[in-house]
Order: C-alpha cells, then sequence, then structure tokens
C-alpha cells in the first residue's frame, strides 16, 4: 500500500545507531523518503522545530532524557505529530502509561516491517 505524505516527514529518536537504520530501511522500502534521524533529545529539538514531522518513532530509554517526557513535549509544542513509542520493555504498565501520554502507537523491539507497517496505517486512519 502506498502511503500518503502527510506523515512525512518522519522522525526516529532512538540513541542505538543499529535501530535507527534498521528503521530507516524498514520505513525506505515502504515508500517514505523523507527521514531524519536523532540519537538525544536534545539534537531531536531543532528537527522538531524546523522539519515539523508528521510522526515521530520515540525510544522510550534515551541517555539524556526518558521518553515519555519527550512524548509530552512534543504533545505540548506539537499537536500535529504523531508519536510512535518503541521500547525493549513492552509490559503492560509502559504501553498503558505511553497511550495515557497521548502516545499513537507503540512498537516493541525487536520489530519488524510489518509491526512498522500495521501502525502506520492505523495512523493514516486518524489523520
Amino acid at each position: 500500500m502506498e502511503f500518503v505524505k502527510p506523515l512525512e516527514p518522519i522522525l526516529i529518536v532512538d540513541d542505538v545507531k543499529e535501530i535507527r537504520e534498521y528503521l530507516i530501511d524498514i520505513l525506505t522500502n515502504l515508500g517514505f523518503e523523507e527521514i531524519l534521524e536523532s540519537n538525544d533529545f536534545d539534537s531531536a529539538k531543532p528537527l522538531l522545530a524546523s522539519k515539523k514531522p508528521g510522526v515521530v518513532f520515540l525510544d522510550i530509554e534515551l541517555p539524556d532524557t526518558d521518553g515519555t517526557q519527550i512524548l509530552e513535549f512534543v504533545n505540548d509544542n506539537h499537536p500535529n505529530t504523531h508519536v510512535i513509542m518503541c521500547s525493549g520493555h513492552n509490559s503492560l504498565e509502559n504501553v498503558q502509561n505511553t497511550w495515557e501520554l497521548g502516545a499513537k502507537g507503540f512498537i516493541a523491539k525487536p520489530f519488524n516491517a510489518k509491526k512498522v507497517d500495521t501502525v502506520l496505517k492505523r495512523l493514516e486512519l486518524i489523520t
């Protein structure tokens, strides 16, 4: 399925380079072209302000801050940006907490192309 461009650009915020590269490969194969990446909150802030991503894939555990704090920041300052939380700790509490804070999706690591495709298709239905 071809995706609609309003989801772009897409920003990936994850401190693990291999995770960012893997997600970029998946998104590229799904037809996305404008994909940005950041390894921490400090480098993500200017990208959020200048590029205004439609979607942010956000790791919950980052070295400079907790992903849920970034989620709250994005929701407060960029209300049109959809945040998909990513974590290796997919406990029910973790998932519920991110939904309550306004995340539009949650992907457990390790993820695959099908999971990414599914969460993005769900986002298209609400945009």
